[in-house]
């Protein structure tokens, strides 16, 4: 029941989530045991909790055959839970490094074991696929996958010029943002009537010289916070951007190659590792699956049907 409980708060969130986007419910008195469209938050919670918990305790049984954890019952994982806030006790007393909290509680606890133990577990599968045809293995599963994992995720090369309109003080300075726009706009007019790139940012450029700047597609955190990195996602290959405003300069750009996202695979060569991760990552998956197929489950119904939602 303990490993049930925590099971249900780990799902809670999503349940709530659910119901809240689909019906635009929200958590008042009676939401748990009330019906929306023929669904029920308690139940949907319960079976969602009962996997989970499931899916858990396959996962360590499946650590324990590989002497990754030792007991995996409630009990047992109170007494290590005890033993090691103990251990970070008697370190700290005696002015010890410890890494992490000082004293775990359950979940913190239960999560830095469960991380720990699922690592080594794949740690050893890693080794064991080291251990015979690797590559072989790994060159099929790439190919099988590829279309899925590996497609390129895009790129774009740009080459730049810029001008700032910063002041001594590094602050925006309306006339010097009017020379600059000035500036840019004569060397814009030049490229139109086919001067080249590198010769104009030789001349109009604050550095003198050409920049060459490179942008990962797949980076939308990182490439959102920029108009420079925007706007060479949006040119072809060859094409000669407009006037383009950020932290403080005025930019032109010219995309030099383009390779859009998904046009392409990347090389088996360049990303073995990430294969060899993906490979080990599936098969312990498949290996869970395997067992939650063959493993047979027995429920208290009493208890099950009694549980609801603590206020």
């Amino acid at each position: 029941m303990p490993e049930f409980e925590k099971a249900a708060r780990r799902q809670m969130s999503g349940v709530l989530s659910y119901f809240h986007d689909r019906y635009g419910a929200a958590q008042t008195a009676g939401f748990w045991t009330s019906s929306f469209g023929g669904e029920v938050p308690l139940r949907m919670l319960k079976q969602t909790a009962m996997d989970d918990a499931f899916r858990m305790k396959i996962r360590q049984r499946i650590a324990a055959d590989e002497d990754a954890l030792g007991d995996i019952g409630y009990t047992g994982f109170l007494r290590q839970l005890e033993q090691e806030n103990a251990r970070r006790a008697k370190a700290v007393a005696n002015h010890e490094i410890i890494y992490g909290p000082v004293q775990y509680n359950e979940d913190t606890y239960f999560e830095y074991m469960m991380t720990n133990a699922t690592t080594a577990v794949k740690r050893g599968m890693l080794a064991d696929l080291r251990s015979h045809a690797e590559e072989q293995t790994l060159t099929a599963f790439y190919e099988q996958h590829k279309q899925e994992l590996y497609q390129t995720p895009g790129s774009a090369r740009v080459l730049t010029l810029s001008v700032s309109f910063l002041n001594a003080d590094h602050e925006a300075d309306p006339a010097r943002k009017k020379q600059a726009d000035s500036k840019l706009r004569q060397a814009e007019a030049k490229l139109k009537q086919g001067a080249a790139f590198e010769g104009i940012a030789h001349t109009y450029s604050d550095s003198g010289a050409v920049q060459e700047l490179s942008f990962n597609l797949a980076n939308d955190r990182q490439n959102a916070r920029s108009p420079v990195a925007q706007t060479a996602a949006r040119m072809k290959a060859g094409e000669t951007s407009g006037i383009v405003e950020e932290n403080g300069s005025l930019y032109l750009l010219k995309c030099t190659d383009k390779i859009e996202p998904g046009s392409a695979f990347s090389k088996y060569e360049d990303i073995k590792d990430q294969v060899e991760q993906d490979y080990i990552d599936r098969q312990y998956e498949e290996r869970i699956r395997q067992k939650l197929a063959a493993a047979e489950v027995k429920v208290n119904e009493s208890l099950y049907e009694q549980w609801n939602v603590r206020d």
